[in-house]
């Protein structure tokens, strides 16, 4: 019987992992839609020569299952006498001719607390799953 008790347990501590591993990714998952949301809500509104910043905060998933959550780009990026600007750029941290903006990392700090407690209760929650053997 000890044998196939340690069998079942060797075979619940490999799936642990995995388990642990979707948990968390659609938790952080949900964090970068939730901060993508937010810096749109915030960023200035588009100006008139159609540089699509709005548009351009966007994320995609990491092939180790995280998130890059990002803001300009080619999109938003024009070129200038000092060369390329881009615009996402310039208005989250300011140019010498305009003041800063900033739509993208007030966003994230508004978020940060409630991103890292999503973290934790989804691994919390994983682990005790793992444990009820679910």
């Amino acid at each position: 019987m000890a044998r196939s008790d340690n069998a079942e347990f060797r075979r619940r501590l490999a799936r642990l992992p995995k388990a642990i591993r979707d948990q968390v990714s659609a938790a952080i998952a949900k964090d970068a839609d939730e901060w993508v949301r937010l810096s749109r809500a915030i960023a200035p509104k588009d100006p008139e020569d159609g540089t699509p910043l709005h548009d351009s905060i966007r994320h995609h998933e990491t092939d180790t299952g995280g998130q890059v959550v990002r803001a300009g780009g080619e999109a938003t990026t024009k070129p200038s006498a000092g060369g390329p600007f881009d615009y996402a750029v310039g208005q989250e941290f300011g140019t010498v001719n305009s003041p800063a903006q900033p739509f993208f990392w007030p966003a994230y700090r508004l978020l940060k607390k409630k991103f890292l407690s999503r973290r934790r209760s989804a691994l919390n929650k994983a682990v005790k799953d793992f444990n009820n053997g679910r």
